[in-house]
């Protein structure tokens, strides 16, 4: 038997560290297991992609330094990751590091990148976001701010101006990241979201349809969350590889039937729902060798 294990963080165990229990407890059963870690952004992404050797992960303490590192990379290829950065006023700040005026700037950061093959990571509700109008980055962080309708049209209307100056197009991403989406796209980058990065790197979608069973998990497992980002992409595309999909999770709020309809032909959990306990390490080992006894042969 063969099964695939990517799992979120449990039991206070990183997602790495749950995953590898999980699979531990398989691999004692006498499946061939599989482990894939996904990650969203920081420690989680570098984490996830360190069995990946020919991809660095480039994690900026700032907009400015992102800007200093990419003008001195050898050629190779590099993930991103923007989804901590702080950025104001469109990113400016990474083509100073290039050259004072932005124009000339955008043509030495293009020189500099040429050989680069990048991937820049961004929030999963960000990486589709164009720049400008009603569902562009103005709009879309200005209502979030609390900004009134003049401000966000005044918000909107410098990012038309900087699209003009540049002399890019707008289109999706390029609202991402507080407008680096754009400078990004424009150096050649791919924006897209963390999780889709790491399953692709990991080649996840052909070891999930080699698999025989997919085993993921989450500290909390309710309706709406539906176990958190991790959980939801892996039992969608374990749907997609018509492959069944297992959770183990911390404490489970989801009835059987709504499960299903989530993907997930079950989930165990570590404690009670309502228990004052909190799950642990040795919760998970436990529940993880009883799924890996009824779900292997």
């Amino acid at each position: 038997m063969k099964v695939v294990v990517s799992c979120d963080a449990i039991a206070g165990l990183s997602a790495r560290e749950a995953s590898e229990v999980v699979a531990s407890a398989f691999h004692q059963a006498g499946a061939q297991v599989a482990v894939a870690v996904l990650g969203v952004g920081g420690e989680s992404l570098v984490d996830a992609l360190a069995p990946v050797r020919d991809v660095e992960v480039i994690v900026p303490e700032s907009v400015s330094t992102l800007g200093s590192r990419l003008s001195g990379l050898p050629a190779g290829r590099y993930v991103v990751d923007l989804t901590g950065l702080d950025v104001e006023d469109l990113g400016r700040e990474l083509l100073a590091a290039f050259d004072p005026d932005p124009s000339v700037a955008l043509k030495k950061a293009r020189s500099a990148t040429a050989s680069l093959e990048l991937m820049a990571v961004v929030a999963d509700d960000e990486a589709a976001r164009p720049l400008t109008g009603l569902s562009g980055l103005a709009s879309t962080a200005g209502r979030a701010a609390g900004m009134d309708i003049r401000q966000v049209l005044e918000a909107d209307a410098r990012a038309e101006a900087w699209l003009t100056q540049l002399g890019l197009e707008d289109g999706p991403g390029c609202g991402a990241a507080g407008g680096l989406g754009l400078l990004l796209i424009a150096l050649g980058a791919k924006v897209v979201d963390g999780i889709t990065v790491t399953a692709g790197l990991l080649g996840l979608t052909a070891t999930m349809r080699q698999a025989d069973l997919v085993v993921t998990g989450a500290h909390l497992l309710d309706f709406h969350a539906v176990g958190g980002p991790i959980v939801k992409r892996v039992a969608a595309m374990g749907e997609e590889a018509l492959r069944p999909v297992v959770a183990v999770v911390g404490r489970n709020f989801v009835s059987a039937r709504e499960l299903r309809l989530a993907g997930i032909e079950s989930a165990s959990g570590l404690v009670p729902a309502g228990a004052a306990d909190e799950p642990t390490k040795a919760d998970l080992v436990r529940v993880a060798a009883q799924l890996a006894a009824t779900w292997t042969w």
